[in-house]
């Protein structure tokens, strides 16, 4: 049976089955850090293999003003010379040895990065060049050497790069959308596809386990799901948010549900075979904060779905993380100490993470939480905005990644 869509707008419509909570003294130090390259840049992602063995990170650096949204940042903005340096991808084992890295003279440099599942490839973008023309770009490596494998040229800003689950699929997120496989042990570019809008961008973008299943955001507020057809991205379908961008998608493994965030406090959970049907979401939940979700995260089974919100628009008042089961019922919330960035959930573990922090140059946060009631495991406070967080297929490590210049790797 589909399930109908549920609309969600008051704390009076969560019910006695919903709790929030809010964080506590529970502290926990890291098993390690690392600073790659200057003190003075920012860890904008990290990704880990199912093991916690890889460990990848990127240095980026952008000015922003204390009102400029992170996700989309300035691309579509001017230039600066302060964003230039020697910018990096950095890959570390589980100890926090540095495997290899790959470091440019560039223009803010790495955006992005993901691992395999087992560790054996790695890739990145982001920004190559601002002046006199905007150039991103892609890359993708031997994780274990760090031999380059693909170096590829956009005209904007990478904002994401996801690989399929062994590393034969490749798609990236810029002015388009662009698909590369894995051939002969280097990577080639198959398909594209181009938003219809001009001058849109891709700003979120996902992929099943096998490589077969591709859901985007634009910036136009468009969320269009595809097939891999023999490295081809074709639309199956598309929606449009009923204002503003998706700055967040995630897809299950299987590529059978993918969550998105809107604006106006919107998450959704479509489940694909009933959105081949209908066209909608499956599920639209509203926070009360009504402000934008920047952050969701999907149970691999789409049992469950999380969405993040700041507590006011605009405001750097805290945070709301909001636990929604695939029947729109509300399972809990918990409440950050800042603006919530970055969800990573781990459902056969019981464990959700999040990141927070905003504006710059003020504090940042990593929270592990129990996903069966919302209740703080531990947390851990960073000196500057924390962005990225990702917890390990096997439920071993924790890795996030700060504002501070510094990837953390933490065991649960």
């Amino acid at each position: 049976m589909k399930i109908g869509v549920v609309l969600f707008i008051s704390l009076l419509s969560f019910g006695l089955a919903a709790c929030s909570k809010s964080k506590d003294s529970a502290s926990k130090a890291p098993q390690w850090k690392v600073t790659p390259g200057s003190p003075t840049y920012y860890i904008n992602s990290v990704a880990t293999s199912a093991d916690g063995s890889k460990v990848v990170g990127g240095t980026f650096f952008h000015a922003y003003s204390a009102t400029e949204n992170r996700i989309v940042g300035a691309m579509l903005g001017a230039a600066d010379d302060s964003s230039t340096g020697i910018f990096g991808t950095y890959c570390y084992n589980q100890s926090g040895q540095l495997v290899w890295k790959d470091e440019f003279n560039g223009y803010e440099g790495v955006y992005w990065v993901d691992v395999s599942i087992d560790g054996a490839y790695a890739a990145s973008g982001g920004w190559f060049s601002g002046s006199p023309h905007y150039a991103g770009f892609v890359r993708a490596y031997d994780a274990n050497t760090g031999a380059q494998l693909l170096n590829y040229s956009t005209n904007s800003r990478v904002n994401q790069v996801v690989l399929s689950a062994d590393g034969s699929w490749l798609v990236s997120a810029a002015e388009s959308l662009v698909l590369f496989k894995r051939v002969n042990g280097v990577y080639q570019k198959t398909g594209e596809y181009t938003p219809t809008i001009a001058k849109d961008n891709i700003v979120t973008v996902a992929m099943s386990a096998d490589g077969g299943s591709i859901v985007c955001g634009d910036y136009s507020g468009n969320i269009i799901y595809f097939r891999n057809k023999g490295g081809l991205p074709v639309v199956f379908k598309q929606w449009t948010l009923p204002s503003g961008s998706s700055h967040s998608v995630r897809m299950t493994p299987d590529g059978s549900a993918f969550a998105a965030g809107g604006s106006l406090g919107y998450f959704y959970l479509f489940a694909v075979a009933a959105f081949m049907s209908s066209g909608q979401p499956t599920v639209s939940y509203q926070m009360p904060s009504k402000a934008s979700v920047y952050g969701v995260a999907i149970a691999d089974d789409a049992s469950g779905f999380v969405g993040l919100s700041n507590q006011t628009p605009g405001s750097t008042a805290g945070g709301l993380v909001y636990y929604v089961a695939r029947s729109g019922k509300l399972n809990w919330t918990y409440t950050t100490a800042r603006n919530p960035n970055c969800a990573s959930l781990n459902l056969a573990k019981g464990m959700l993470a999040v990141a927070d922090g905003h504006p710059d140059g003020s504090p940042g946060d990593f929270y592990l939480l129990n996903t069966a009631d919302g209740g703080l495991r531990w947390q851990y406070t960073t000196s500057n905005m924390s962005w990225p967080i990702m917890i390990s297929k096997n439920g071993n490590a924790v890795v996030a990644g700060s504002d501070d210049s510094s990837i953390y790797y933490f065991t649960p």
